[in-house]
């Protein structure tokens, strides 16, 4: 394809009425794969094609997408068109696939919506248990799931894209978390998150003495505010820190990497690169509140007898 022609498909992806016209026309007259791809591929960057033009690639485009594609295109919540093309022809497969699609809908308003309408009753009973949670169905989720069993099972799946939007719902709906937790406590719920998320997730969770210190110290924080941080942290570009250990080779501690990774993994050595890089450095208010919460997570959890690293 020649750049003039690229331009004209940009245009129109855009909304330019004459690129728009002069595609179609072209479509019709000549057609061509290349044409054709171009054209689909630039109106899935778009929430709102033309819908004559998307009318005139939409075959090709659900064609061409692999499973991976397809499922990404049927979580949109964009308002694009595709999501719903690709979201009945998922539905009419059903499997794992259906499941897959079921298991992002959390914190996507629209997918679950049409999940628990259209998919509640092909999917496996943990899965269907969540969608009536997300949707606010909380009467009908209780009437289910009475001893908290199925909400655990989703909550372990590895497909389950986001937790925090189902801790809320969790709460709102006053599912006991130790219950979901299966007897170790609501802060092992948050575990599996990082940091911003996981301050999302422990509002209106309450736990016994030391999950309350945990829970509260993630409570209490701006969630939005952690995910700003996290940002300018890794602009900041702080220096990965070598960490000497008597009992076993040196450790690599990158603090951009600390806010992204769940808290469960964060380890008691981190402790001392973080006490050092707050001593030393400067960082601007919201970065050293992200970096104090990390620090002070391990302290509550690991209590006084923690062993801190030393930078090498």
């Amino acid at each position: 394809m020649n750049a003039a022609w690229r331009r004209t498909v940009e245009r129109a992806a855009a909304g330019d009425g004459t690129a728009i016209v002069a595609l179609r026309w072209l479509l019709e007259r000549e057609g061509g794969a290349e044409l054709t791809e171009a054209i689909w591929r630039a109106l899935l960057a778009v929430p709102s094609p033309d819908p004559g033009l998307w009318a005139a690639v939409r075959a090709d485009c659900l064609a061409a997408l692999d499973d991976g594609e397809l499922l990404m295109a049927a979580a949109r919540g964009d308002g694009h068109p595709i999501a719903q093309t690709a979201r009945e022809r998922i539905r009419l497969r059903g499997g794992a696939e259906l499941e897959a699609l079921c298991l992002l809908a959390p914190g996507r308003p629209g997918l679950a919506a049409w999940c628990a309408q259209h998919a509640s009753d092909l999917v496996s009973p943990p899965v269907a248990a969540m969608l009536l949670l997300v949707t606010g169905q909380a009467q009908q989720y209780h009437a289910i799931d009475p001893d908290g069993g199925a909400l655990r099972a989703v909550l372990e799946m590895p497909g389950l894209a986001e937790r925090g939007p189902v801790l809320a719902a969790m709460a709102a709906a006053g599912v006991e978390p130790a219950l979901v937790a299966g007897g170790a406590g609501p802060e092992a719920l948050v575990l599996g998150l990082p940091v911003a998320r996981a301050a999302e997730a422990a509002r209106g969770l309450a736990g016994g003495p030391a999950g309350a210190a945990l829970l509260g110290l993630l409570a209490a924080a701006d969630a939005d505010r952690l995910d700003r941080a996290t940002f300018a942290l890794i602009r900041l570009a702080p220096p990965v820190v070598v960490v000497a250990w008597p009992d076993g080779p040196p450790r690599v501690v990158d603090l951009c990497e600390l806010p992204e990774r769940p808290l469960g993994e964060l380890l008691p050595f981190e402790l001392g690169v973080l006490e050092e890089y707050l001593t030393a450095s400067r960082p601007p208010p919201d970065v050293r509140e992200l970096l104090e919460l990390l620090r002070d997570w391990l302290r509550v959890r690991y209590g006084d007898g923690i062993e801190l690293g030393g930078r090498r």
